[in-house]
């Protein structure tokens, strides 16, 4: 289970660990912002409130402060665990 907090509103969806987890928040209906789909844009920077992902390393493009400070991308991250994230509105 994966919850999503996302502009003042929060949904709990199933995410498959085989699927990314923005995959997933687009098949539940969550539009979260997205732009390359590989991970080196950054424009779907999210906070890993709890939980655990799996992200390759060939494709994780996040900085050293992201990876400190507890962000994913979800465009490139896959369900461990159960999750919370948060996940800035589309249009930020």
């Amino acid at each position: 289970q994966v919850t999503v907090r996302i502009a003042g509103t929060e949904q709990t969806i199933t995410a498959p660990s085989g699927q990314s987890l923005l995959r997933s928040m687009e098949a539940n209906g969550i539009a979260a912002p997205a732009h390359c789909r590989s991970g080196e844009c950054g424009w779907c920077h999210s906070r890993l409130v709890s939980g655990q992902v799996y992200v390759p390393k060939e494709i994780d493009g996040r900085r050293e402060a992201d990876l400190i400070y507890g962000y994913i991308h979800p465009c490139c991250s896959f369900p461990l665990s159960d999750l919370v994230i948060e996940v800035p509105p589309v249009g930020r």
